[in-house]
């Protein structure tokens, strides 16, 4: 990656090229999986993160939950000229430090630079290639069956309670940092078990639910009363008229699991750093209304077609 300005470059090199990558390590006889996202961030740099960590985390979790092994990612950046080179190095060594943290290597960056006004600051596109490894789990949505337990590894809405309320001044950021965190070596550690996984991202819990039961066509049951939640980031959602359910999460996963492996992914979701709050949320039942019932704490069974609150223009 160089950022140039005529009078000074920012120098990271980073390795083996695209074209070694397809040539010697994704052959043609394997399965390979590629998967690619746009990722904007409001504000870009913050608390405990960037958009260079958000951009390496979400290309290699969206890889990982098709039960591909990620191998590599590819970056394509968009730079607002005059962002300061502190901030392009502190994106730089983010990337890094993602990447490593992933187990992926950085295959190929493209920058190019906008003038002033025409970005909000960087924008980030990330490729992330994979292999599917012998007797890999096919985590296909067809796979989900009626008795289904449906597990998510960790609290809801950490990453947007955090952006939010940053941008609106609210205090709580420093309570409940982003939960972005690259998840494929938790998820290895369960894929066997598993019937189907989603990331959380946009549109929250509640449309990656609303998007697997229509899918599928089964109608998913979810109890409110179970679903890990900080504090501090109901709060912080709260004060935009936001539900945790409807917010997006950077380093959550949304699990469909037989019944008689719930207890085995628990236990090992609980003992990895990131799956410490994982909980059993609801189960798929056997009704093929492809809809999602949701049990509040009063025992009320209610559906949610549309977010609780208005959706910001910009929640990441």
């Amino acid at each position: 990656m160089t950022y140039a300005q005529g009078w000074d470059a920012a120098q990271v090199g980073f390795g083996p090229g695209a074209r070694a990558l397809i040539e010697e390590e994704l052959l043609p006889d394997r399965s390979v999986v590629v998967r690619t996202g746009t990722y904007v961030v409001d504000p870009p740099f913050f608390g405990n993160g960037d958009i260079g960590r958000v951009a390496v985390c979400g290309a290699v979790n969206e890889l990982a939950v098709t039960g591909a092994e990620p191998r590599h990612i590819a970056l394509g950046i968009v730079l607002e000229a005059g962002l300061p080179l502190e901030l392009v190095r502190r994106l730089t060594a983010s990337v890094r430090s993602a990447a490593a943290e992933a187990g992926v290597t950085i295959a190929a960056v493209d920058t190019q630079v906008v003038r002033a006004g025409e970005a909000d600051r960087v924008f980030v596109t990330a490729t992330a290639f994979g292999v599917l490894g012998p007797g890999a789990p096919a985590l296909d949505l067809d796979s989900v069956r009626p008795g289904d337990r449906i597990v998510v590894t960790g609290p809801l809405g950490s990453h947007a309670a955090h952006l939010v309320s940053l941008r609106d001044g609210l205090g709580y950021e420093h309570h409940v940092p982003s939960d972005c965190a690259p998840l494929g070596g938790m998820l290895r550690e369960v894929g066997a078990d598993l019937h189907h996984a989603r990331t959380v991202v946009a549109g929250g819990l509640a449309e990656v639910l609303r998007q697997c039961a229509a899918g599928r066509g089964l109608t998913l049951c979810v109890d409110e009363a179970a679903l890990p939640v900080r504090y501090e980031a109901r709060v912080a959602l709260g004060a935009r008229g936001l539900a945790p359910l409807d917010a997006a999460c950077a380093g959550c996963l949304c699990l469909f699991v037989p019944p008689e492996h719930t207890g085995r992914v628990l236990t090992a979701l609980r003992a990895h750093p990131h799956g410490r709050q994982a909980a059993v949320v609801g189960e798929v039942t056997a009704d093929p209304m492809g809809d999602v019932e949701f049990r509040a704490p009063d025992g009320r069974l209610h559906t949610r077609t549309l977010p609780a609150g208005p959706v910001p223009e910009r929640l990441l």
